[in-house]
C-alpha cells in the first residue's frame, strides 16, 4: 500500500494550506477572522465538505475504559473509506482483542438524498445480521453507528443552538448548531454540534434525548502535527453517568 501524507480521525484532516502557527501551536486562518453571517445550514454543510473523498484505509483501536483509566475492552478496527464514490460508502472490520479474528463487518453507504444505510455481518463466517439502529453501540463501546457514519452532518433540519457560539472542550472557538434526524432514532431527538470557526470541522457533538438533555458526548482529545499536516489522532466518547469512556485512536492511514 502507498502511504499518503494524510492523518485523520473519523476522516477529518488539515493541510499546511490552512496556515497553522508553528510558534503558537494553534492554527490561524490566512485571512484573519472568519467572515460572519453564515446560516446554520451553511456551517454544517461546510463541515461535511471537510471529509476527504479519496479512498483511504484507516487502522486503529477502540478502547473502553473506566474514567480512572482501567481498560475494560479493546477492539482493533480497519476502515476502508470511499466517500468520494458515486454512492459514498465505507466498510468497517471489527476484530478481536488480538486483531486476528473478525468479530463484525459493517458496510455503510449513503445514497443521494437518503439517510446512511448499514448492513451488518457477524463472525468469520459473515452471518448476515439485522441492520442496527444508528444509536446501536459498536462492540459494547460508547461509540455508535451514528458516530461512525457521521450521518448527522447531512441532516437537513438544522438551526443554531440557544447558545450559538462557545468553546469546545479543546478550548477552540466554535459555532454551535443543533440538527434533527430525518426519521426516528431511539434515544436521539437531535445532535448538538460544535464546529470550529477557523477549521470548519467538527470538534464536539452531543446526542440529545427526547427531553433535549445530553446523554452522550464525543469530542476531539488532542491535535498534533505530523510532517506538513495537522491531525486529530484521538476522539473521546462518553455515555454520561455510565462510569466509562471510549477512546478511538487512529494508528495509520494509507491509500489502498
Amino acid at each position: 500500500m502507498k502511504k499518503v501524507n494524510v492523518f485523520c480521525v473519523l476522516f477529518f484532516c488539515f493541510s499546511s494550506g490552512s496556515a497553522f502557527s508553528e510558534e503558537n501551536r494553534v492554527p490561524v486562518t490566512e485571512q484573519g477572522a472568519i467572515e460572519e453571517g453564515r446560516t446554520a445550514a451553511e456551517i454544517l454543510g461546510g463541515c461535511a465538505k471537510m471529509i476527504p473523498t479519496e479512498r483511504l484505509l484507516v487502522k486503529g483501536t477502540i478502547t473502553v475504559r473506566k474514567q480512572r483509566g482501567i481498560v475494560l475492552a479493546e477492539c482493533p478496527y480497519k476502515l476502508l473509506l470511499d466517500w468520494g464514490a458515486h454512492t459514498p460508502s465505507a466498510e468497517c472490520l471489527l476484530l478481536d482483542a488480538q486483531g486476528t479474528s473478525l468479530v463484525e463487518r459493517a458496510v455503510l453507504s449513503r445514497p443521494a438524498g437518503q439517510p446512511a444505510q448499514i448492513k451488518l455481518y457477524s463472525g468469520p463466517e459473515q452471518k448476515p445480521e439485522e441492520s442496527p439502529s444508528y444509536a446501536g453501540r459498536i462492540c459494547g463501546s460508547d461509540m455508535t453507528w451514528m458516530d461512525l457514519s457521521f450521518d448527522f452532518l447531512w441532516w437537513k433540519d438544522v438551526k443554531f443552538d440557544a447558545t450559538p457560539r462557545g468553546e469546545c472542550r479543546l478550548g477552540r472557538d466554535c459555532d454551535i448548531v443543533v440538527t434533527v434526524p430525518p426519521g426516528p432514532i431511539p434515544g436521539c431527538s437531535a445532535v448538538r454540534i460544535w464546529i470550529d470557526r477557523q477549521w470548519r470541522c467538527l470538534m464536539q457533538a452531543e446526542q440529545l434525548d427526547p427531553q433535549g438533555n445530553p446523554v452522550r458526548t464525543m469530542w476531539v482529545q488532542r491535535v498534533k502535527k505530523v510532517q506538513d499536516r495537522w491531525m486529530i489522532p484521538e476522539l473521546e466518547i462518553e455515555t454520561l453517568n455510565s462510569g466509562h469512556r471510549t477512546r478511538l485512536f487512529v494508528d495509520d492511514v494509507a491509500e489502498p
